[in-house]
């Protein structure tokens, strides 16, 4: 089955020339953003608001708390089904988002993961970061080198298969390696460098005028600080520092842009190895979904 892909690189527009779609075409979307799964992530991870998730239908977000890892591969089983049921009941949909990773495992699925241990969890929770990628390092050299050395959820997660099956996660992809039953048709939207950076810089200063300071203070009373994936997340890490003193806010949000824009080419890199993917520059809203419509038509 032919699935179409919204994609793109963040601030460019995808939720909302995504859910015009949703309202022209009785579309429901997937979301593919590895940030949006979690709750209490709302102002920072831009999800849409709640007046947007009652016009279109959402799936794929608010799933899991800022204290679980939630894998690309658990994205992938639980994206797959929803996907399977929507085909059963004949309901049309796209997937929407800029996470490559999870949208990766979505059409190239990984291999069957163990499921989390408690125990070796807990173990593995009172190591440094800088500890637990140094073990990867030598466990999983290729599973290091393709993440960050501060992520600590997707580092623990990578050493806890290796100690559940007694191979790394590279060994287990490979052997795994399967395709999906869904065939994505990718877009990429785009807009001029300048004015993207831009864009990315001013959402910023918007999310900090909407309240996103006190949305990562309520994130570190409830727990969700160091050990959580808020440590990880553009936007809260830099503010969570500012709150423990670390740092200025304004340093915190000259970081946080600064990331965000690293993060936007970085994403930009991996549309470009999309070799069959349409590029659509994203003017306003309605010439872009003008544009779509017949391409979303003849996926599915």
């Amino acid at each position: 089955m032919r699935v179409l892909v919204l994609t793109g690189p963040t601030g460019v527009g995808k939720t909302e020339v995504a859910e015009a779609l949703a309202q022209k075409l009785d579309l429901e979307l997937i979301s593919a953003d590895s940030r949006q799964v979690y709750t209490w992530l709302d102002i920072g991870t831009a999800k849409p608001e709640p007046e947007v998730r009652a016009r279109a239908k959402f799936h794929m977000i608010d799933l899991v708390e800022p204290s679980r890892v939630y894998s690309a591969a658990d994205y992938a089983r639980d994206a797959t089904a929803v996907m399977r049921r929507l085909a059963r009941e004949g309901r049309k949909f796209i997937v929407v988002g800029g996470s490559g990773l999870y949208i990766r495992a979505l059409f190239e699925p990984f291999f069957e993961a163990p499921k989390p241990d408690a125990r070796l969890r807990q173990r593995l929770a009172g190591c440094s970061t800088t500890d637990l990628y140094s073990q990867l390092k030598q466990a999983d050299p290729e599973r290091a080198a393709r993440l960050h050395p501060n992520d600590r959820q997707r580092i623990m997660r990578a050493l806890e298969v290796n100690e559940l099956t007694g191979k790394t996660m590279t060994e287990l992809a490979r052997e795994g390696a399967r395709r999906s039953e869904f065939e994505p048709v990718y877009v990429v939207l785009s807009l001029p460098r300048d004015v993207l950076l831009g864009r990315l810089d001013a959402r910023f200063d918007a999310m900090l005028d909407a309240g996103l300071l006190d949305e990562v203070k309520r994130l570190k009373e409830a727990g969700f600080g160091r050990q959580s994936y808020v440590a990880n997340a553009y936007g809260y890490a830099e503010l969570l520092a500012h709150l423990e003193g670390e740092i200025s806010l304004s340093e915190a949000a000259a970081q946080a842009k600064a990331k965000t824009r690293a993060y936007a080419r970085r994403q930009l890199t991996w549309c470009r190895s999309l070799s069959d993917a349409v590029w659509v520059e994203c003017t306003t809203v309605k010439e872009t979904v003008d544009r779509l419509v017949p391409l979303v038509v003849s996926a599915g």
